[in-house]
């Protein structure tokens, strides 16, 4: 019987139908190679796999976007359950299992979030972040439909920047009514624009799967490519040098912190809005994310993007 991955056990025996979200050739001590895999099953609950003394056969077969029957055991290191891979291979026709099956998909349909984005932006009354972030959402419309937030880590699914950037524009709605004077206009184009620089960051296929950072993400990062982005269509709109100059400082200073890639941090209060409207949002999606494979009263594994917390499902 194939089982899930939230069946693994130490030192028990698996198998199952995983797909291979990444996989990376590595070298050990002794000069063998060895594959690193980020596996997933149906319920998107995902293990780091490790396939040992590959050859160039194996590196060519198990790649990212590969769906696998796997049989292997569960160990332990540095109290993170990993899975000890003894055979495996591609599915073929006769397995009772699809690509499908195993592709996240954020819970709204693509068409109507952008829609629902799109008719925020009409309702701008200032002309100038109108016809600015308009024109960013309508280059980007083919790539926003499918492409995810990240590559592993929050809303790593398909069309989850979308899913991302409207969830947090209906916290910023709320939010909004509750601090008079806020220019809202500013705030909800600064969440729509902030993370549009992932889909030049990433190189994502039409499921939502990351396959590498681009040379320009790895060299410039999203905030970098997204200042450049929006510096050269307010130049080319005759947007007026406040209006880019506000913008662009949203974009640069919504990671707050300089190690995270924000060379300042947020200078008036929308900017300061929208670094926690995106925390906010983040964490909170990673955090659901982990306990969905948790039982009740129980702790998760060590998150190293969460702090490096254990998670806690309640027991209520």
């Amino acid at each position: 019987m194939a089982l899930k991955i939230d069946q693994i056990q130490v030192d028990k025996p698996f198998r199952g139908y995983l797909f291979i979200r990444d996989a990376a050739v590595r070298t050990s001590k002794n000069g063998s190679q060895f594959i690193k895999l980020v596996l997933s099953d149906t319920d998107y609950n995902e293990v780091t796999g490790f396939l040992w003394n590959v050859g160039k056969e194996e590196t060519e077969s198990f790649t990212q976007g590969t769906l696998v029957a796997v049989i292997g055991k569960g160990k332990s290191f540095n109290d993170n359950l990993q899975l000890d891979i003894q055979k495996i291979r591609r599915t073929n026709e006769g397995d009772s299992v699809t690509l499908a099956d195993f592709i996240e998909t954020a819970p709204e349909e693509p068409e109507a979030m952008y829609e629902e984005i799109l008719e925020t932006v009409e309702d701008f009354g200032n002309e100038d972040i109108k016809k600015v972030t308009r024109r960013a959402l309508k280059d980007r419309e083919s790539e926003i439909l499918y492409f995810p937030a990240a590559k592993s880590v929050h809303h790593a699914m398909r069309s989850g920047l979308l899913y991302h950037t409207l969830s947090m524009l209906r916290t910023a709605k709320e939010l909004a009514k509750l601090y008079p004077g806020l220019n809202e206009d500013l705030l909800y184009a600064g969440v729509i624009l902030h993370d549009l620089g992932k889909i030049d960051e990433m190189v994502s296929d039409q499921n939502g799967v990351v396959e590498d950072y681009s040379d320009k993400g790895k060299l410039l990062g999203h905030i970098t490519s997204q200042i450049n982005e929006i510096d050269g269509l307010c130049k080319e709109l005759g947007v007026g040098e406040e209006v880019a100059m506000v913008l662009e400082h949203m974009i640069l200073s919504h990671h707050y912190e300089p190690e995270y890639g924000s060379p300042v941090r947020p200078m008036f209060p929308e900017a300061e809005l929208l670094h926690h409207i995106d925390m906010i949002d983040a964490r909170m999606n990673s955090m659901q994310k982990i306990q969905r494979s948790l039982e009740p009263g129980t702790f998760s594994e060590r998150q190293p993007m969460l702090n490096n917390i254990k998670i806690y499902k309640p027991n209520l």
